[in-house]
């Protein structure tokens, strides 16, 4: 006969442990600071700003890019148009010539679709680093001078950088991305610190050019960041996290927005890491960092969507474990748990959403931003 608390007491004990020694290693780890050769040469950029339908936030896009600090004749910026059907290309087009940027809009010729349209201009492109950066993303103005300092190291292929939330109030969406993304730049600190991160931060990532050309992005996953990483790691190369590189993101406006991009997000990366599954017990990533990335994505969401389910009946046999509830209403740990949970229960219902995501929660996340008011 099984004992049901004493399952979900040693579940529990699972969860705990899981998580607390992953944040423990990666916090020792991330606080290691690492040397970076000293180059005075800058790297020639090219900037992709991939654009589907961006007419909302594309002008704000571009008036941020032009305010970037880095020398003109080293940077190129291509808008890259996936067929939008709104006016992104008139706004881009005006924009540019308002602020005098040295960018152009190129109209995606590789098929429809993010992914085709990079594998596309990545050919095109021969700069000695490529950026690329979502539309509804802000960066910060000497984003692009620190995410090229790391490519100083011949052994790092790619650098991805900090997301700041911004949201246009306080919300509840907002605040439970603040608590996640605490841990997530400790645990992404720390895996770079090891080797190499196991996510990619899409709002800002960069990658040797060369390495590109070396590479095609999976149309089918929809993580074209994290498919990018894992290609680049086979190649034999780190990509790192750099925290000095900050990127502004919008987060959905509401709770709904919040958890179809979760959804989304969850679809394309757990393909990418079932795709990988040949990393494991390979050097320091494959037997530290993709285990616990497998464990934490893969794992751990059924965990917790049994011990949710269970919970009511444990409160029949113990009703002592209602205390657990008082835990959602303390400050910090309250927003933590809550955070946590959901995005757990959330990564089980992921295949609710067409593996293509929704486009309502990108329009959720479409609205002007005052960066003075969050930085």
């Amino acid at each position: 006969m099984i004992d049901l608390v004493l399952s979900w007491q040693l579940l529990i004990l699972f969860e705990v442990a899981l998580f607390s020694s992953y944040t423990f290693i990666m916090y020792i780890y991330s606080k290691k600071e690492e040397e970076l050769p000293i180059d005075d040469r800058l790297p020639t950029i090219t900037l992709v700003i991939p654009m589907y339908n961006e007419e909302k936030v594309i002008k704000q896009k571009i008036e941020n890019t032009a305010l970037l600090n880095y020398p003109e004749e080293r940077l190129e910026v291509i808008l890259l148009d996936d067929y939008s059907t709104d006016d992104s290309d008139v706004v881009s087009t005006n924009t540019i010539n308002e602020n005098s940027l040295k960018a152009r809009v190129v109209k995606n010729d590789g098929g429809k679709g993010k992914a085709r349209g990079l594998n596309w201009i990545f050919s095109r492109i021969n700069n000695d680093i490529t950026v690329i950066t979502d539309a509804d993303a802000l960066l910060k103005e000497d984003a692009l001078l620190q995410v090229a300092k790391n490519f100083a190291d011949p052994k790092i292929g790619g650098a991805t950088g900090k997301i700041v939330i911004l949201s246009d109030k306080a919300r509840l969406s907002k605040s439970q991305e603040d608590s996640y993304r605490f841990y997530f730049d400790v645990w992404r600190q720390g895996e770079s610190n090891i080797s190499s991160v196991s996510v990619c931060n899409g709002p800002l990532m960069a990658f040797r050019t060369e390495l590109l050309h070396k590479i095609k992005i999976d149309q089918n996953v929809y993580a074209d960041d994290s498919d990018m990483l894992y290609k680049i790691i086979r190649l034999g190369y780190r990509v790192v996290y750099d925290k000095k590189t900050v990127v502004y993101e919008r987060v959905p406006l509401t709770v709904k927005g919040r958890t179809i991009q979760k959804m989304k997000r969850i679809n394309g990366l757990r393909r990418v890491y079932l795709n990988n599954l040949s990393f494991l017990g390979k050097g320091s990533f494959g037997k530290i960092i993709y285990p616990y990335a497998l464990l934490t994505h893969i794992v751990s969401p059924l965990i917790v969507l049994l011990l949710t389910l269970l919970y009511p009946f444990i409160i029949l046999k113990e009703p002592l474990y209602l205390v657990l509830l008082i835990l959602l209403i303390i400050p910090k740990i309250g927003g933590l748990m809550l955070s946590f949970v959901t995005t757990q229960l959330i990564m089980n219902f992921s295949f609710l959403v067409p593996t293509g995501g929704s486009w309502e929660a990108v329009e959720d996340a479409r609205y002007d931003l005052n960066l003075t008011n969050d930085k």
